[in-house]
């Protein structure tokens, strides 16, 4: 089951990587709720509330449970301990919880002030991940694709947040330059092409082959993607500052291109695992997948109908239906893992088994609702009347996964005689 290139001794404390993984369904619940008394329509993606709607989910949801991942799988795949990890840790965890929740509130109520000392605080979160992660690879001793596709991510996320600085500093000032929507642009594209998909990408490296006795991903796929996606994601960039419609939709395809192969590469190696037990990770996984393939169609489709409401949908269904379905579906998998493995380790033997840890049912139950949310996510960016709908099912689905992460952790706690969860 383990990969021979895993250190699994350099592995952190479990309340390291479970105390992101708690914090972001409840990111997920507060951005249902917030379409419930605040997101009337997704039309208006420039509106601030809609802003805030998307970065409770990119920050709060995506980027903490990632943070977390890469606070378990660094030390892990690279052979390496993180240096000052118990004192960084919770400094990035508070500082991005803080700091989205003011950027929310200083947003949508629209205090320039404010503003500026949310993102100072998420600025300040993820510039502390970088250096602590950049210092620690220094001596790393394995350099895995897994690692490489770490590092192209953090390039895109230092590269987002450049450019989401100069965005809060042009919403202070209101000094909107010509150049403005360029930049917001090629801002979501590093957030989600390059941040967020390089990342799921590096960490499916690892979890596909290991978690679900699979082959691993092609040797040509492994050494080049990443530094491809990267390069395409800069002449994306480049061409919308340039204004260049045509050199535009070229790398547009090219990155189509190889994402798509990734997700049917990933199908590929799933339906000819040699572990063929089916639980809800897998539908997660070919859900995600099928998303994936679904948002490449649809952005591709738009370059010809240019749709408002169809390019909504498209960052609908990349973010909730793929980024979403494969983070959660790794918690599912991840979090039971690590519990299993912390405990064995520390020699309690007497327990359930990591599929008995959260239980099928209830997984399955959550995937429902997952699928559900999207969907009604999907219909509310073309009919604003899906409002309360989506709002509903979304704090539902995040409700029933935060439960789900809850009770699979809980074991570890009571098994070391502790009266309560301690992150």
């Amino acid at each position: 089951m383990f990969n021979s290139s895993l250190s699994l001794d350099q592995a952190p404390p479990l309340k390291i990587p479970l105390r992101f993984f708690i914090t972001s369904p409840i990111f997920g619940l507060l951005a249902g709720l917030f379409i419930l008394g605040f997101v009337s329509s997704l039309q208006a993606r420039s509106s601030l509330s809609v802003v805030v709607f998307t970065h409770l989910i990119t920050l709060g949801f995506l980027a903490m449970t990632m943070l977390g991942a890469m606070f378990q799988m660094l030390p892990v795949t690279a052979g390496v301990t993180l240096k000052h990890q118990q004192i960084i840790a919770p400094m990035v965890h508070g500082l991005l919880t803080a700091g989205l929740l003011l950027f929310a509130y200083a947003f949508y109520d629209y205090q320039p002030t404010l503003m500026i000392v949310a993102m100072a605080m998420l600025l300040s979160a993820f510039l502390v991940f970088v250096v602590a992660t950049i210092s620690t690879l220094k001596n790393a001793k394995n350099i895995t694709p897994t690692i490489k596709a770490f590092i192209g991510a953090l390039a895109s996320l230092l590269v987002a947040l450049l450019l989401a600085g100069y965005l809060v500093l042009s919403h202070v000032n209101t000094g909107f330059s010509e150049y403005h929507q360029a930049v917001v642009y090629t801002h979501i594209i590093f957030s989600l092409l390059g941040w967020i998909a390089m990342l799921i990408i590096g960490v499916s490296y690892q979890v596909i082959p290991m978690f679900y006795v699979a082959d691993a991903y092609p040797k040509l796929y492994t050494k080049y993607a990443i530094k491809v996606i990267f390069i395409l994601l800069v002449g994306l960039g480049f061409s919308l500052i340039i204004d260049n419609p045509s050199l535009y939709l070229l790398f547009k395809v090219f990155v189509a291109l190889v994402l798509a192969d990734y997700a049917l590469s990933t199908i590929g190696l799933l339906l000819n695992r040699k572990r063929k037990i089916i639980d809800t990770t897998t539908y997660y996984w070919y859900f995600a997948m099928l998303m994936l393939l679904a948002s490449i169609g649809l952005s591709v489709a738009n370059e010809w109908l240019h749709m408002a409401q169809l390019n909504t949908m498209v960052v609908v269904v990349f973010i909730y239906g793929f980024a979403m379905s494969v983070i959660t579906g790794m918690m599912y998998k991840i979090v039971p893992f690590l519990v299993w493995f912390h405990l064995t380790n520390e020699g309690y033997m007497n327990m359930p088994t990591m599929h008995e840890l959260i239980g099928k049912k209830l997984t399955t139950i959550q995937f429902i609702l997952h699928v559900l949310t999207l969907l009604s996510l999907a219909i509310f960016a073309f009919d604003s009347s899906f409002q309360i709908a989506t709002g509903v099912l979304m704090v539902l689905s995040n409700a029933l996964l935060l439960a789900n992460l809850i009770k699979g952790s809980k074991i570890y706690f009571t098994k070391r005689g502790l009266q309560k969860m301690s992150f």
